[in-house]
């Protein structure tokens, strides 16, 4: 689906053990329709619950980096973990964003080379904030 030069492509996770691959597969497909990989992940909050409840069976892929380019993973990082911010692989990353309209297991990947976050601005994270990244393994 086009619309005003935003890419969308939806996407269901029937089972929330392979969520990532779910997703991994679904920016595949929508890279091989737009040739462009998406950068924003939509999903309502229940989906995000439970795809963070998942992901936390694998922490070492859940990580953060500080201020000096040092990456730790959610067990020895001192940062309090609010849930992840973006899903990452080689090639692409999704930032997380909620859509309370969609269903729960639905998800909505985008591409817009200029988000707005429907017309909020985008403030700058506060400097103490540190965001989470799962990492996909190929």
């Amino acid at each position: 689906m086009e619309d005003s030069g935003i890419l969308k492509l939806n996407g269901i996770i029937t089972d929330y053990s392979i969520w990532d691959d779910t997703i991994h597969l679904c920016a595949v497909k929508f890279h091989d329709q737009f040739n462009v990989y998406p950068n924003i992940l939509l999903a309502c909050d229940f989906t995000y619950r439970k795809i963070d409840l998942y992901a936390q069976m694998h922490p070492d892929r859940i990580k953060i980096t500080d201020d000096d380019g040092n990456t730790e993973t959610i067990e020895t990082s001192s940062e309090p973990y609010n849930g992840l911010s973006h899903f990452a692989t080689e090639d692409y990353e999704l930032e997380c964003c909620m859509d309370c309209a969609l269903a729960e297991g639905s998800f909505t990947l985008v591409f817009d080379e200029e988000p707005d976050f429907d017309g909020e601005p985008v403030e700058k994270p506060d400097e103490t904030e540190k965001i989470y990244t799962y990492r996909k393994i190929a």
